[in-house]
């Protein structure tokens, strides 16, 4: 397969790298010559590009799957490109509001024989297609959908690494998130429902709710399950912390781009991390999954970019292979299947835990 990764950084890197360990022909685009994903050598080939350059377009063309390792906000604008190309498409996702403009592309992708995947990293993305597979098993009426990526050694002030961008963590704190409460769609406060969380072999954690982890989830299931939630997990404190940050108006739209500045400059973004997701159904049973991930010191992968890229990875390899079946464009708990999903995770060693009660 021919693959095209539309941005070079730590993501695009991650993605770039397991499709070229899977037999893929890679080009990676990015606007910077220096970008993260050279550290991968003759392993892929790369050309210098705006994102909107008419030569992404005609590489699209050349490549069975274009992959969009971008900021969310180009989303949208690459899917039509894609769809003009007649190339399979999907992207890391992360923003609800631009998910739902590329889902109404799915009649101009399905007269092009197009399939498109948004919404394809790790929350949303991974956590959509465990939702999906443990939504079908036990029959769930309820799902509650936990996931953080942390660094291993936290530090003041904050206890956080910026394991993505800036911007995107300050979306998860001041956006509203769209949850299931009695079967119907609703919207929940940011950093609310606070909660203690433990895993084995890690320190008593924190979870609340953040927005843009569902993501499509409460729409695909509204009216089938009753009770829909996604908390972020974070070290204790940190909701404290930022709740008083956003209080003082740190991310008020007219101070918002300082804090950004301030947050890239104050925390760590290079440092071992590791991410861990548990989701619960509970339904004819109940049943968890548990993922457990770290840095990988022999690839300098990070926890966050193997389960962000690897996923993605793996969708557009289905894609290109014809084993996500449907054209248009659709969420990933719609189209991507499961099970072939969790063995390819597994094979990637991000193992999946799985137990059962009742």
């Amino acid at each position: 397969m021919d693959a095209l990764v539309i941005g070079g950084g730590k993501m695009g890197l991650a993605v770039a790298y397991d499709l070229a360990c899977h037999d893929a022909s890679v080009t990676v685009a990015d606007v910077d010559p220096g970008c993260p994903a050279t550290r991968l050598g003759d392993m892929v080939t790369y050309i210098q590009a705006e994102a909107s350059d008419a030569a992404i377009g005609r590489e699209m063309r050349r490549h069975d799957v274009a992959v969009s390792a971008l900021p969310y906000d180009f989303n949208y604008m690459l899917a039509e490109m894609a769809v003009d190309a007649g190339t399979h498409f999907c992207d890391l996702g992360g923003n609800t509001d631009m998910v739902a403009r590329e889902l109404m592309l799915h009649d101009q992708a399905a007269a092009a024989g197009v399939t498109i995947v948004p919404d394809c990293g790790l929350s949303p993305g991974l956590t959509n297609v465990l939702a999906g597979y443990l939504i079908d098993v036990v029959d769930a009426r309820e799902l509650h959908i936990r996931v953080g990526g942390l660094p291993q050694e936290p530090a003041p002030p904050l206890e956080y690494a910026l394991v993505f961008s800036a911007h995107g963590l300050i979306n998860e704190y001041v956006g509203m998130a769209r949850v299931l409460r009695g079967g119907r769609v609703a919207m929940a406060e940011p950093l609310s429902g606070l909660e203690s969380i433990t895993f084995e072999g890690y320190p008593a954690l924190e979870a609340f709710i953040t927005a843009g982890g569902t993501s499509t989830l409460p729409d695909t299931y509204a009216g089938q399950v009753d009770v829909l939630d996604d908390k972020s997990i974070r070290y204790p404190g940190h909701r404290d912390r930022i709740q008083l940050l956003k209080d003082l108006g740190f991310f008020d739209e007219d101070a918002r781009a300082m804090t950004e500045r301030l947050l890239e400059r104050s925390l760590d973004t290079d440092v071992p991390d590791f991410v861990l997701a548990r989701l619960t159904a509970v339904g004819d049973g109940t049943m968890t999954v548990e993922i457990q991930d770290r840095y990988d010191a022999a690839t300098g992968l990070t926890a966050m970019m193997r389960t962000t890229g690897f996923p993605t990875s793996i969708t557009a390899q289905m894609l290109a292979a014809g084993d996500i079946a449907r054209d248009g464009c659709h969420p990933p708990e719609r189209c991507v299947p499961a099970q072939s999903f969790i063995e390819a995770l597994q094979q990637r060693g991000i193992h999946i835990e799985t137990t059962t009660a009742g």
